[in-house]
């Protein structure tokens, strides 16, 4: 099991798509509706996830209509037409021990569960995506990803 992080795309129709991808839910504010408090940082955001290899990000009119697709298009805008050639690695692979934050615990656990799993973990800080990137690329001994060890490092 521990080898299925590798498979770090899924196929869908012509584009390979990356299986962490990031939750827009969380640019507008906490609680979802309104405008961000801090613009900037929001853009900072994208930009990282984008920068990092995201291929793929979730976003909906119901997360405060316009707004958060009015933060990606100022980000973003003029949109690649391909993915970074050299996408930065998520700082390098996180080494999953003891103290580990559960959410890195779990999404590395999601993603070996099965390769269709796509996630979209949503956050408005940069160093937040950042570990959630980190936790895509783990280096997970193969008793690791049973729920009883899962069970203990959180």
């Amino acid at each position: 099991m521990a080898d299925a992080p590798s498979t770090r795309t899924f196929q869908l129709r012509d584009r390979a798509v990356r299986r962490m991808g990031y939750g827009a839910m969380q640019l507008a504010v906490p609680e979802v509706f309104g405008s961000p408090k801090d613009r900037a940082q929001a853009v900072a955001v994208l930009r990282e996830a984008v920068a990092s290899g995201v291929n793929h990000i979730d976003t909906s009119e119901f997360y405060e209509p316009h707004v958060t697709n009015q933060v990606i298009r100022e980000a973003l805008h003029p949109f690649p037409t391909t993915s970074p050639s050299s996408p930065r690695s998520a700082r390098g692979a996180a080494e999953m021990r003891p103290g580990t934050p559960p959410i890195q615990v779990a999404i590395a656990w999601l993603l070996c569960r099965a390769p269709n799993v796509l996630l979209i973990p949503s956050t408005s800080s940069v160093a937040r995506l950042r570990e959630n990137l980190a936790a895509a690329e783990p280096i997970l001994p193969d008793d690791a990803m049973t729920e009883e060890a899962i069970g203990a490092a959180a």
